[in-house]
């Protein structure tokens, strides 16, 4: 199996690409017209510097990538049966996949460079010799989680993002520890929170394309997994604000194929000297990542396996007593004991990076656990997600549910979705599972929102397009995190996440990325 590797951004350098614009004249016209410059102009003189400005990086680097790839199949080099691009190289292997022409890559990496070009104020660090564990504990010693790992190159050259002036913090306490650091020549906090409002305007950029099927593996960045196509346009705007996450992607690759079978683009090898450093490194057995999960009412255990299918994230499902394995134990109905059970399932499990998930109901009870967590002064989890749910300021649609009488009580469950069919078919089952819903409902009914100050926590929520919450309902979430909220809307009712697992593991793995 062969595979390429596509350089990104720091690659670049006056003078690159001039044999090939004048091998590859048709493409190169086609460029020059689609940015309205010179571009073999621009990379031969760099007037004022520009080759280094993000809006014209991006757009050069594109189109001789792309142009060194046609120009070694032209020269008998094979296709690729595996592409991997680091950031921006991440759209010319996907352009050599063919999930669009040459001239729709240029036209989608020249509005990313420009939206990305737009968010001032931040700065980046290199940060070498040491592990990402060990990063990540020496941030929360001095108190600086506000920054982002924005590359994780190979074990042991990373890269934090953030604002300017944390980083000046970052580049001060890292030195002091004798761990080696490098400010980067750029003008953004690329690949961090910081870019989100150049990820959502670029997703909604995305709506205006289709992209045709892929003929060879593309590893995405974000995910280091092979793209799901029908994420593509999901996945490429999410990875504006996502890790760079080459090293795990490097692995994956490395699975599959040797390194005498991979070959760098272009002349600067960094990408192949990384990978020769990753492959003589021993994969450490790194503990996955947690995601705890909080049932809808009437839930169990099973509710999300359909998420735990589609990750690699250690899925694990706080159970409520009454329901699934703990069927034996006592309904509860009082949120603030659930929330004392769920806690009390998680308190010696925070050993490792871990975020919340919650649908419905249990939505409300991971933002109330949440809280309690930091009640107790327990390690924050990396990010809150919930799906199905208002903010919870705002008083549930389903408060008054389980007073309906039992005729009313399962047509109404019917018209929500979710039920089995063949469950309305046996009349003992039916009342079996009446008592655990109505006890789950009779505990959204009691939910009192807290009077406490936001969550330090970043929040990502979910909806189905068909459901009854409005952009305002959803968007009410954002009172409860001194951080950016993240809002997606799915096709579909309610149980819209049915549909959508690998879409939602997507989520929830870039979760840890921010």
């Amino acid at each position: 199996m062969s595979a390429v590797l596509f350089p990104g951004q720091g690659s670049q350098r006056p003078g690159m690409g001039a044999e090939l614009f004048e091998r590859h004249p048709e493409l190169t016209a086609c460029a020059c017209d689609v940015l309205g410059y010179d571009l073999p102009e621009l990379c031969a003189r760099n007037p004022d510097g520009r080759l280094d400005d993000t809006r014209c990086t991006q757009p050069a680097l594109y189109v001789v990538n792309a142009l060194s790839y046609v120009d070694s199949l032209e020269r008998g080099a094979p296709a690729g049966d595996y592409l991997l691009g680091h950031s921006l190289g991440e759209y010319n292997a996907l352009h050599a996949a063919g999930a669009f022409d040459f001239e729709t890559g240029l036209k989608l990496v020249l509005k990313r460079g420009e939206l990305m070009s737009r968010a001032g104020g931040g700065a980046m660090l290199a940060v070498l010799g040491t592990s990402r564990a060990e990063l990540r504990a020496l941030l929360v010693e001095h108190g600086l989680t506000d920054l982002d790992l924005a590359n994780i190159n190979t074990d042991a050259q990373l890269v934090l993002s953030g604002e300017r002036e944390r980083i000046e913090r970052a580049q001060q306490v890292l030195g002091e520890q004798d761990v080696r650091v490098a400010r980067l020549k750029v003008s953004a906090a690329f690949h961090s929170r910081h870019m989100a409002p150049a990820r959502d305007e670029f997703a909604a950029f995305l709506k205006g394309f289709r992209f045709a099927p892929l003929r060879a593996t593309v590893i995405a960045n974000l995910t280091a997994r092979p793209y799901a196509e029908r994420d593509l346009a999901a996945t490429l705007s999410e990875q504006i604000a996502g890790s760079v996450r080459w090293l795990d992607s490097v692995r994956y690759l490395l699975r599959h194929t040797g390194l005498d079978d991979c070959r760098e683009v272009g002349d600067t090898q960094v990408l192949t000297r990384m990978v020769r450093q990753i492959e003589a490194t021993p994969e450490a057995a790194e503990p996955r990542p947690r995601l705890f999960c909080v049932a809808y009412a009437g839930g169990d255990e099973r509710a999300y396996a359909g998420l735990a299918e589609h990750t690699d994230l250690d899925v694990a499902v706080l159970e409520r007593p009454g329901h699934g394995a703990r069927i034996s134990e006592p309904l509860l109905t009082d949120p603030g004991a659930i929330v004392d059970d769920l806690l009390a399932q998680l308190r010696d499990r925070l050993d490792r990076p871990y975020a919340l998930y919650g649908h419905s109901l249990g939505a409300r009870l991971a933002f109330l656990l949440c809280h309690r967590i930091r009640e107790e002064g327990l390690p924050a989890p990396a990010h809150l997600i919930v799906s199905g749910e208002s903010g919870p300021s705002i008083p549930s649609r389903e408060r008054d549910t389980w007073r309906l009488p039992t005729a009313e009580f399962w047509a109404h469950l019917d018209r929500l979705g979710g039920l089995p069919a063949e469950l309305r078919e046996h009349a003992d089952l039916m009342a079996f599972y009446e008592r655990i819903l109505r006890a789950d409902f009779t505990a959204l009914g009691a939910y009192r929102h807290p009077r406490v100050p936001p969550l330090d926590v970043p929040i990502t929520a979910l909806s189905g397009e068909d459901e009854w919450f409005t952009e305002d309902d959803v968007g009410a979430w954002q009172r409860e995190s001194t951080r950016p909220l993240r809002t997606h809307r799915f096709p579909g009712g309610h149980f819209f996440i049915r549909e959508q697992w690998p879409a939602l593991a997507r989520i929830a793995g870039s979760a840890f990325a921010a």
